[in-house]
């Protein structure tokens, strides 16, 4: 399954125009390279909500999909935006308990898996539009295309 045919389902619910840019693992490596990581989805992401995606540059392969902005009790969509998202904990660490920050999450993977560079695919959702609702759509499409789901999704 292909970038192209996720955006094209997530279309009628999303802004237009959709935000891409690529992380290079030589990022991780300058001095400040966490801090360069977050400057980089500062410059890129607004504080908006909606859904990303993350693709191997070199493969195309869908390694995840996520999304910021859950609906409330109230109806109101959370204040957890996409920006937020994308420089907050991922979790725990299972041996030193510690918060995993996303740009540690994103370096120790592009590691793990030898991806030089990966690419950041942001959509808004249009007012009104729940995130989850709209990851949910691409989730299950890529799961009924690939019988799985992306290699860092752990649940749908």
């Amino acid at each position: 399954m292909k970038l192209e045919d996720l955006k094209k389902v997530a279309e009628p619910y999303v802004e237009i125009p959709h935000i891409d840019f690529e992380i290079n693992i030589n990022l991780f490596r300058e001095i400040n390279g966490r801090e360069n990581f977050n400057q980089l989805i500062r410059n890129n992401v607004a504080k908006k909500f909606g859904v990303y995606i993350w693709v191997n540059a070199d493969t195309d392969e869908i390694i995840y999909i996520g999304m910021a902005g859950k609906v409330k009790t109230n109806g109101n969509i959370g204040n957890h935006t996409l920006q937020n998202r994308l420089l907050a904990s991922r979790g725990r660490e299972k041996i030193t308990k510690k918060d995993i920050l996303t740009n540690d999450y994103v370096f120790n993977f592009m590691q793990l898996k030898n991806i030089e560079s990966l690419k950041f695919h942001i959509m808004y959702s249009k007012k009104e539009i729940p995130p989850t609702y709209i990851e949910s759509l691409i989730l299950y499409e890529y799961y009924k295309n690939s019988k799985k789901l992306p290699e860092l999704n752990n649940s749908f």
